[in-house]
């Protein structure tokens, strides 16, 4: 007979810096999308005054908070408060549909603009 396994407990400092991460991109991505709101020229004209190596660097990073989303999830649910674990999902979700978008938007332009083309 197998006996249960135990579940993973990672180190506090790696969770401590996971969320340090997670909630700083959190908070970019919010700040992001709310100054958009209000810049002239919308979304476009945020992105060209940060500039594309800025931007670049932000959109990769959303990939590692959509995992350290889902692992914060998987490791600290249980420990949250209502309001902060929603948050998380939010967040988590959020992340992980940005990178699917930017999937598809990759595969989309690859076809278009792909080799033979």
């Amino acid at each position: 007979m197998v006996g249960k396994m135990a579940e993973h407990t990672p180190n506090r400092f790696l969770l401590s810096a996971m969320s340090f991460f997670f909630w700083g991109m959190a908070a970019a991505a919010l700040g992001f999308w709310l100054l958009s709101v209000v810049w002239p020229g919308g979304p476009r004209g945020l992105i060209g005054d940060l500039g594309p190596g800025l931007i670049a660097v932000f959109i990769a990073l959303h990939i590692p908070a959509a995992i350290t989303g889902i692992l914060l999830w998987q490791w600290r649910r249980h420990q949250m408060r209502a309001r902060t674990r929603v948050m998380l999902e939010a967040a988590a979700l959020y992340f992980g549909l940005a990178v699917l978008f930017g999937l598809f938007m990759n595969y989309l332009l690859v076809s278009i603009l792909g080799p033979g083309r």
